[in-house]
């Protein structure tokens, strides 16, 4: 079992990073955002689990306090680097595919497995389909969607899909594939499930 992993560890250094060339004391501003941190919990609505806000939280209001300062396009752009490095790390340890051999058939058990005590584990998921060569599953909830919105900032939820694409992508590169079923077919586009499809492609 991978030891639970800080993401906060891989976008922190990013975030450095990318605000030394946005503001004149990134350090500051990052430890303000921690500091104020729990007062912008007690904002959140008492239906998010613990968990959840845990995770959550500190990249919202890190966003939400960079906006006021360089506005939404380049906050945006910085966060989604960030999250987008962060979360897929945190991904690939939880296929752990340095134990777990890379293969479709590991990828489709490990992936209901994340997906019932992983970092998606608030969501709601049904298996479609799952064969030698196809796996289907669809999202009935997403809680990340559903926090970004109740704390408006829902042009968050797509980076969590990203960070989805990036995974699923790589994990069997040239080999697998993953989509939606088409553009505009996500929870976070208005619909009322999000469809994920893997396949072999021989």
């Amino acid at each position: 079992m991978t030891l639970a992993f800080d993401m906060k560890k891989v976008t922190t250094p990013l975030l450095l990073h990318m605000l030394k060339n946005e503001l004149r004391f990134p350090r500051l501003f990052l430890l303000h955002c921690k500091l104020t941190l729990a007062q912008f919990k007690k904002t959140i609505g008492s239906q998010f689990p613990a968990e959840l806000v845990e995770l959550a939280a500190l990249p919202a209001w890190v966003y939400i306090n960079l906006k006021k300062k360089i506005g939404q396009p380049k906050a945006f752009e910085i966060l989604r680097i960030a999250l987008l490095t962060g979360g897929t790390a945190a991904q690939n340890l939880q296929f752990d595919t340095v134990h777990q051999k890379r293969n479709f058939q590991n990828f489709s058990e490990l992936e209901i497995e994340n997906n019932r005590t992983g970092l998606v584990r608030w969501n709601k998921m049904e298996v479609i389909e799952r064969s030698a060569r196809r796996f289907e599953i669809k999202i009935t909830r997403c809680m990340f969607h559903e926090f970004v919105v109740s704390i408006g900032i829902p042009e968050m939820t797509p980076i969590v899909c990203q960070i989805d694409n990036a995974m699923f992508n790589s994990y069997l590169p040239d080999e697998m594939t993953f989509d939606r079923g088409g553009v505009g077919r996500r929870i976070a586009d208005g619909k009322s499930e999000c469809n994920f499809v893997w396949e072999l492609r021989q």
